[in-house]
């Protein structure tokens, strides 16, 4: 199972942020995930999970900016609600930064999501 660690900063204006995994389960996109508060790291959320199905996911891909230091996994959704417990998701739109030594893992869970033959082309 291949699993893509990923962050959202900024979150609850820019005084938490937000840590997890997204993964691909069969015919879904799974993303487990805690948010934490990023001025003394100390208070932690209870871990989420949202099950989002491949046929709702309209693209998936990869931005490598700044030599590979800022990197982003974009999930665009055909529907809002699937993700309104994600935070900072807007317009069905979730972009989780990705670390550099991460690229490869989220390189082979785009490819695995297109060869589903449900996902995103």
């Amino acid at each position: 199972m291949n699993a893509v660690p990923f962050k959202i900063n900024n979150v609850f204006g820019g005084l938490g942020e937000c840590h997890g995994l997204l993964r691909q389960e069969g015919k879904l996109l799974v993303l487990e995930f805690q948010v934490q508060d990023s001025v003394l790291n100390v208070i932690k959320g209870d871990v989420k999970s949202v099950e989002i199905p491949l046929a709702d996911v309209a693209r998936i891909q990869l931005h490598r900016r700044w030599l590979g230091f800022s990197n982003s996994l974009e999930v665009q959704l055909s529907r809002m609600d699937l993700a309104e417990q994600v935070p900072a998701m807007q317009h069905g739109l979730l972009t989780l930064a990705i670390r550099r030594r991460d690229v490869p893992l989220a390189t082979t869970l785009i490819e695995s999501t297109q060869r589903s033959g449900s996902g995103p082309k």
